[in-house]
């Protein structure tokens, strides 16, 4: 199974195989250290998700922050 960035920011190759697990698995959330993922289907299109992920760190001052990215991706099948 692949995925294909289709809106939103840059996804790296290690947040691509943790969202495609989350599908494979048939689950709506997961995480994987300090990252939390969710997916949503998208109607309609059964190949297409919404995803939210969030990291949760420190900034320069140690105050605690979260970051976010939310987007479309689709999920295809693996080739062979």
């Amino acid at each position: 199974m692949s995925i294909r960035l289709i809106e939103g920011l840059h996804l790296t190759a290690t947040q691509k195989r943790h969202l495609a697990e989350i599908i494979a698995q048939g689950w709506t959330e997961g995480h994987s250290g300090r990252f939390r993922y969710s997916v949503a289907p998208i109607e309609g299109d059964p190949s297409r998700f919404r995803y939210h992920w969030r990291k949760s760190e420190r900034d320069d001052w140690g105050r605690p922050v979260t970051r976010e990215g939310r987007g479309i991706i689709e999920c295809l099948p693996a080739p062979g």
